[in-house]
């Protein structure tokens, strides 16, 4: 085809297909495998991709489901802003492949427990814990079928249960780098947290200096209600915003809320303070659109929930904070999961996860999703992309 066509028409026609298809094309000669494998063709049909779909409202959904046995997790892909009927398409389970990379035949090793740490650019970040041996983090690409394991830590977990890992997970746009926050700490926070960041650039961990650490991070003990076995922590709820993770932090002298932000590119932490008037009982950070939210949420009496959606308009502008939505809910027990590109608001509820909630928050018309036998633990916007397909790395599957 390249005798017809010149090679910018070429390479403009495979950005326009979906990335399942520009799989099946590195098979037809190897010019074109060589151009699809690319980091420059990746990024480009990259952003074209989240482009389409920002025009189109058409962002999938990921959510993960899982019966009462970890061994028999299933990982969907919900495309509601595609379908009102709620159409689901299974993923192929990276379990199996991933034990089969990490230990060798003779090693039989149990999935004790596992966290879906983040989504972004068409990436998941998992982290699994395996019975008896410790605990992996992997960055998985569900569309081109390859996943990379991280190199285990700096900093050693202790054996005795009393310490555990939280992690995050984002992207540095400056250096096109993909990169793992994990933050080592007592499992009550008693002592002050250890810090490291992992690049798939650099394809190592690096700890950062206590000078760098703020003395209030206390990643994964804010919400001690989630603390669980093993020695992976809670992901705590973080939202990915304008090149940086936030979380909702307390101070560790009083019980002032704040919320504390780590840049991926510069990696260097600092504070953004919550609006006036916040009830701060129970506060979330959700990504809304391209821009940070705040839920403050509050139990009333009669079985009700009331929260207070707070949106920064400008990043890093305090005075920028706008109340943009009080939703008075006829149900308790609600725990935030994320927004759809159509604006509205799902809710996991009674912490189980079994049942979901989507919001209208306009109307505050609702509707309950979900299917039998499954658990819902993660759920947030996703993109299909190529990242990680020319990843010397990568391991396929």
């Amino acid at each position: 085809m390249s005798d017809y066509f010149p090679k910018d028409i070429i390479q403009e026609i495979l950005q326009r297909l979906p990335a399942k298809c520009l799989i099946k094309c590195t098979l037809v000669c190897k010019p074109w495998r060589s151009l699809i494998q690319s980091p420059s063709f990746i990024h480009s049909h990259l952003r074209r991709t989240i482009h389409s779909n920002n025009q189109n409202a058409a962002v999938g959904l990921l959510l993960l489901r899982a019966f009462a046995g970890h061994d028999n997790c299933t990982l969907d892909s919900l495309h509601w802003d595609y379908s009102e009927t709620g159409e689901h398409s299974k993923l192929v389970n990276p379990y199996p492949y991933i034990k089969q990379a990490i230990f060798s035949p003779s090693e039989r090793v149990v999935v004790r427990d596992f966290h879906v740490v983040g989504a972004c650019n068409g990436l998941v970040c998992l982290a699994v814990d395996f019975a008896y041996v410790g605990s992996h983090t992997i960055i998985w690409n569900p569309s081109v079928r390859k996943f990379v394991t991280l190199p285990r830590r700096c900093v050693s977990l202790s054996k005795t249960g009393q310490h555990r890992a939280s992690y995050a997970f984002g992207y540095d746009s400056r250096t096109n780098d993909y990169k793992v926050l994990r933050s080592t700490s007592n499992r009550y926070g008693k002592t002050p947290c250890e810090v490291e960041i992992w690049s798939l650039l650099r394809a190592s961990w690096k700890s950062l200096s206590a000078a760098v650490v703020p003395e209030d991070f206390m990643f994964g003990v804010y919400n001690n209600r989630n603390v669980v076995p093993g020695n992976v922590g809670p992901v705590d709820k973080h939202a990915f915003v304008n090149g940086s993770l936030h979380w909702v932090q307390r101070r560790t002298v009083g019980e002032d809320k704040f919320i504390l932000w780590f840049h991926m590119g510069s990696e260097l932490f600092g504070e953004i303070m919550m609006p006036e008037g916040l009830t701060r009982e129970r506060c979330f950070v959700l990504r809304y659109e391209e821009s940070l939210a705040l839920l403050d949420s509050e139990e009333l009496q009669g079985n009700c929930s009331k929260f207070d959606i707070w949106v920064m308009k400008e990043h890093g502008v305090v005075e920028s904070w706008t109340k943009l939505f009080t939703v008075h809910l006829h149900r308790r027990m609600l725990e935030p999961f994320c927004f759809t590109r159509s604006g509205e608001l799902v809710f996991k509820m009674g912490g189980s996860g079994r049942r979901l909630l989507k919001v209208d928050l306009k109307t505050e018309e609702f509707k309950y999703f979900g299917i039998d036998g499954y658990t819902c633990h993660f759920m947030d916007s996703f993109v299909e992309s190529l990242v990680l397909l020319g990843q010397a790395n990568a391991i396929s599957y």
